[in-house]
Parts: C-alpha cells; structure tokens; sequence
C-alpha cells in the first residue's frame, strides 16, 4: 500500500524571522505558538498565516486525535473534531493510541487547520529549511494514518527563506506499508 503526501513550499522574508525572534509576534493567532521561545514556531506562524489567507484557522500542538491525552485537555480542537467526525467517529479513533502508539511510534503533525464552521479539515507536518529540521519516520507514519483511518487531507510544508527557493509545490512523499 502506498500513501502520497503533498509537500508545499513556503517563503519568509529574513526580517520575519528576525523579527519573530525579537519578540514580535502579535500577528500570530495561536497562543501557543506565539509563546515559544527564540526561533521556535516560526515555520508553524509562516504555515498558519499562508492557510489564513485561504479562509482556514489552525492550532499548533493543542490537540490530540489519537487519544494520547485525557477528553477535555484541548477543548477547543475537541470541538472542532466532533463537530467534523461526529462523536462516535471522533471517539472511535481515539482508542488508537492506548492500542498501538507504543509498538510502531507516530506522532500527530504540528498543525490542524480547519475551516471555522468545521466542514473540513485537514493536518500538517512543517520542516524548516534554516534549521536543517528533517522528516522523521514517526510524523510520516502519523500524517499516514491520519490520511487512512480518518480519511483526512495531510501535507508536509517546508519553509525556506526567500531566495532559497520557490514557492509552490513540492514532490510527494511516498510512503510505502
């Protein structure tokens, strides 16, 4: 079986960088986000601000869909889950971590990105190209599963600096079972 990822390509301004790092982040949406030392959640802000402009929201971090945290820990993407899968889907999938998370190892991509009334969604996985951040196996298996068992859109979104590349789409990641 064979899973296809698109991977996006997005650029930022070296002032952008610099200036998330000094501190001003009012722009971001996403409290968490916003709140992360250094350089760190820039390339989630790049991502979450290019999906703005096409009318989605997004969380970065503060959900769970495969049941790794306790109901009620991130209410907000709770909601957004139900109203999008319905509870008994929503619940359903939830028991996948408790049963196999320990024996192949996934994790859950950096953002969700749903449109404000829930009617879609969809995950992804973003790699800075400055930081020399790669793909593990554990986010691929995650953005797969995602992709099968909940029938989700996913993408892999690298963020390089103006210059360094163009914008657009990338080649997919094939992931082979």
């Amino acid at each position: 079986m064979k899973v296809s990822i698109p991977t996006r390509i997005l650029t930022y301004k070296r002032n952008e960088l610099i200036s998330w790092i000094d501190g001003n982040r009012e722009e971001c949406k996403d409290s968490y986000c916003s709140k992360l030392p250094g350089s760190r959640g820039f390339g989630e802000y790049i991502a979450g601000r290019y999906y703005e402009t096409l009318g989605y929201e997004w969380i970065h971090h503060n959900y769970n869909l495969f049941g790794g945290n306790k109901l009620g820990k991130y209410p907000k993407a709770e909601s957004i889950f139900r109203k999008h899968f319905g509870d008994e889907r929503y619940e359903k999938g939830r028991g996948f971590y408790p049963a196999f998370s320990p024996f192949i190892g996934i994790e859950e991509p950096d953002l969700l990105v749903y449109k404000p009334d829930s009617s879609e969604i969809f995950f992804a996985e973003c790699k800075r190209q400055d930081t020399k951040d790669k793909l593990r196996n554990q986010q691929v298996k995650g953005l797969a599963l995602l992709k099968l068992l909940y029938e989700c859109p996913v993408e892999v979104v690298e963020i390089v600096e103006e210059g360094s590349g163009q914008a657009g789409m990338g080649e997919p990641l094939i992931w082979k079972f």
